[in-house]
């Protein structure tokens, strides 16, 4: 009997559009973690416009304090972004959300992106579709300790209704399959927004921001894992593209998830805010080029800038 999962590990590659290769060029990572980190206003301005320049479809970046929020966090970002606006006003770029143990309750934590859709051509906003517990400490007796992030479903219901009205595409973070699921109920309901993409995150020893191995959330980084979401979505009534960041997995020596999501139609977020390895320090650059030789390797074409526009369906 042919499994789910054997009809994926059998399929030949096959894609309908270039391959887009984003940036994530920070986040809630360190000079610590990494030397290399972009942390302040002309650091993350000057390698979104360093990656922009290398071929990245689109940038993601985090302000300078997950803590900000609202108009406070909107001001913020404009500190790096008056900067990379001023060389390219037509970047595709898109902000994380915010800390979501500081809102109050008639909050729901992207009160930021209207201000930046509206100033700062912030045209994308990310959705993550569910509550999570990010491991980053053990305590003497070996106990994990960490925050727990994400939103309710009455946040993500006034995320997807703000978003909805601005008709803006939607990044839907899947940090577990549970958040598919959760996507899914609006997406086969036809409240999806043109543009919108999936983002199957795959997460190793590392976890989302550890620097030593932790027990942590979500699916391992491998085929199985790529193979269950691209399951999953088969019940989504409404096509959107797919995407995968594999998140703390140490040194991308092994690069066949990366090889084989960009063989079978996905794309590929990669960037420091995603990356950690005690043992290498790369830049946003090293990690845009590898992933960007790897789709070489394959004989996809990599999308150009106005080629991921039209993916995202931003006119």
């Amino acid at each position: 009997m042919v499994t789910a999962l054997d009809k994926y590990a059998d399929m030949k590659p096959t894609w309908t559009s270039p391959v887009i290769i984003e940036s994530h060029i920070n986040g809630i990572r360190t000079k610590e973690m990494n030397p290399n980190t972009p942390v302040g206003y002309e650091e993350i301005a000057e390698d979104a416009i360093r990656c922009w320049e290398a071929g990245a479809g689109a940038i993601h970046a985090h302000n300078t304090s997950f803590d900000l929020l609202g108009e406070n966090a909107y001001k913020d970002y404009m500190r790096t972004w008056d900067r990379v606006l001023a060389k390219h006003p037509d970047i595709t770029w898109y902000p994380t959300t915010c800390n979501n143990l500081r809102l109050l309750p008639d909050e729901n934590g992207l009160e930021h992106v209207m201000f930046l859709n509206e100033h700062a051509n912030a045209r994308i906003a990310c959705v993550d579709t569910g509550l999570t517990l990010f491991a980053t400490d053990v305590d003497a007796e070996g106990y994990l300790s960490g925050p727990e992030f994400g939103f309710n479903y009455q946040r993500v219901a006034s995320q997807w209704k703000m978003l909805r009205e601005r008709n803006i595409p939607m990044v839907y973070g899947v940090y577990e399959p549970g958040h598919l699921r959760h996507a899914m109920h609006y997406v086969n309901r036809g409240l999806s927004t043109p543009g919108s993409m999936w983002d199957f995150y795959l997460i190793g020893d590392y976890g989302l921001t550890a620097t030593e191995p932790i027990g942590t959330n979500g699916m391992k980084p491998s085929l199985e894992s790529l193979y269950y979401y691209l399951h999953m979505i088969e019940e989504a009534t409404v096509t959107h593209p797919w995407y995968i960041s594999i998140w703390g997995q140490g040194a991308l020596d092994d690069t066949s998830i990366l090889r084989r999501a960009i063989e079978l139609g996905g794309h590929i977020k990669t960037g420091l805010e995603l990356f950690y390895d005690p043992a290498r320090n790369p830049t946003n650059l090293e990690l845009l080029q590898q992933a960007q030789e790897i789709a070489r390797e394959v004989g996809r074409p990599i999308a150009t800038h106005d080629e991921a526009r039209a993916l995202y369906q931003l006119r």
